[in-house]
């Protein structure tokens, strides 16, 4: 009865994380519209969605703790628990970025041209493809899956590190140039969501059994 007890807290822990992901992904879709087109009711649901992930990580955290002190998890169930635990931290901050698109996106000191914002959603789509892998591959134990994600990243970095130079050379232009600081920073923001989309996808590859 116990052990049954404890195998059920250990997979509602994984279904709570693979929640808190769709969460998460659903913000990071909603911070690339509103950099193309920013309005209230997207940031509104942009609020909402970030919020959605601190409760997540709040209950995600104390269920994790709960094991640790109550049940003593050990191998394979110790790497699931310690891979939530460090996962939980990446979402958040995937979330936290994502917002601050949003919010950066809002500001009411002009438009960059529309290729670069087109640009910036092209590669917020990989980013977010790489996201939706790592998620995935949490869903599905999928170990093989959760290792594809780090080789796309270079690719999709130096995409946005072009990008970043272009604009940091805008930076520089006579006049108000808060939009192309405001559009650099959500490269980097992007650059960061990448970085924690690929942490997360090899904690699913750590915590799943290994390919036999």
């Amino acid at each position: 009865m116990m052990r049954t007890r404890y195998v059920t807290e250990l997979e509602s822990v994984r279904q709570n994380l693979i929640e808190m992901g769709a969460t998460t992904l659903e913000l990071l879709g909603e911070a690339l519209r509103a950099v193309v087109n920013p309005n209230p009711e997207s940031a509104a649901k942009a609020s909402e969605l970030e919020s959605q992930t601190d409760h997540q990580h709040r209950v995600i955290h104390d269920q994790c703790l709960n094991l640790i002190t109550l049940q003593a998890p050990v191998a394979r169930d110790a790497r699931l628990v310690t891979a939530v635990l460090d996962a939980i931290v990446d979402l958040e901050l995937i979330g936290d970025y994502a917002y601050e698109m949003v919010v950066l996106a809002a500001s009411k000191h002009g438009r960059p041209p529309t290729q670069m914002l087109n640009q910036i959603c092209e590669i917020g789509a990989k980013i977010q493809e790489i996201l939706s892998t790592a998620i995935q591959s949490w869903r599905d134990s999928d170990r093989a899956l959760a290792l594809s994600a780090r080789p796309r990243e270079a690719a999709v970095r130096a995409e946005c590190h072009a990008l970043s130079e272009k604009v940091s050379q805008l930076t520089n232009a006579p006049g108000d140039v808060t939009a192309y600081v405001n559009l650099l920073l959500i490269c980097r923001h992007l650059e960061r969501i990448l970085r924690h989309a690929v942490c997360l996808a090899e904690q699913a590859a750590e915590a799943s059994p290994p390919v036999s």
